[in-house]
């Protein structure tokens, strides 16, 4: 089955009017880079107890993302080689060709780093599109996050208001389509027209009882939009 538990009830868009903003921790990555940054180089466990402040909502992203940054000690050098072996989706080559190829515009959008982004697409010979998420200082084998995406007015209480860069970006009279697949996508992908989603989101997405494509890598996301806009089985909008 092609969506989720809810079908779409309009007609998929021409690739001439629409707009791609993509998720990049579990989405474009393999791995939540974050995670296993903290999982490898924290100085204890407590990263764990401020996981679960996070995951029950008493704190927002942006004080747990902060929290465990700081148990970080990392050289500079030890960063770039964990960043140097992030795996990537296997179908992230093809999607961004595709949407070049299309003049599809796509974004990054993420609750990550932004440097760590630039460098793991390079690493994989992919060229980033505009990125927006959080940036870090490094001094020594310390970590500390700037957050200048963030708002006030973030329902999702982010370090990257995902919503508000959204709305800054798209374009007029495109239809926008979001691909992810954690807790930090739910606010921006209840305001696109057409939904990627796995894991956490995929579950959030159906509690709401919003429309969704499933996905397992982004192979499943480049073969839709491949038969809908090259073979166009579906009527354009």
């Amino acid at each position: 089955m092609e969506t989720g538990q809810f079908m779409l009830h309009a007609p998929f868009p021409p690739s001439n009017l629409t707009q791609v903003f993509l998720d990049f921790d579990g989405t474009i990555t393999r791995i939540d880079v974050i995670d296993e940054l903290i999982r490898r180089f924290a100085i204890d466990d407590s990263w764990r107890e401020i996981e679960v402040h996070w995951s029950l909502g008493r704190i927002g992203s942006e004080e747990c993302l902060r929290r465990e940054l700081n148990l970080l000690r990392i050289t500079e050098e030890q960063l770039r080689v964990f960043l140097d072996d992030v795996p990537i989706d296997p179908g992230a080559e093809r999607l961004f060709h595709l949407l070049g190829e299309l003049r599809v515009p796509v974004s990054i959008l993420s609750d990550g780093i932004h440097g760590f982004i630039a460098h793991i697409l390079k690493m994989n010979r992919i060229s980033p599109p505009p990125i927006f998420a959080n940036q870090i200082q490094h001094r020594v084998d310390r970590l500390s996050l700037m957050c200048p995406l963030s708002s006030e007015t973030c329902d999702a209480k982010a370090a990257h208001c995902k919503c508000a860069s959204a709305r800054r970006v798209t374009e007029e009279g495109r239809t926008v389509i979001y691909v992810g697949d954690g807790r930090s996508d739910i606010c921006a992908a209840r305001k696109a027209s057409i939904r990627f989603a796995k894991g956490t989101l995929a579950s959030l997405l159906s509690q709401e009882r919003l429309d969704y494509f499933n996905f397992e890598t982004l192979n499943d996301v480049a073969a839709i939009f491949e038969r809908h806009w090259i073979r166009g089985e579906v009527s354009a909008a």
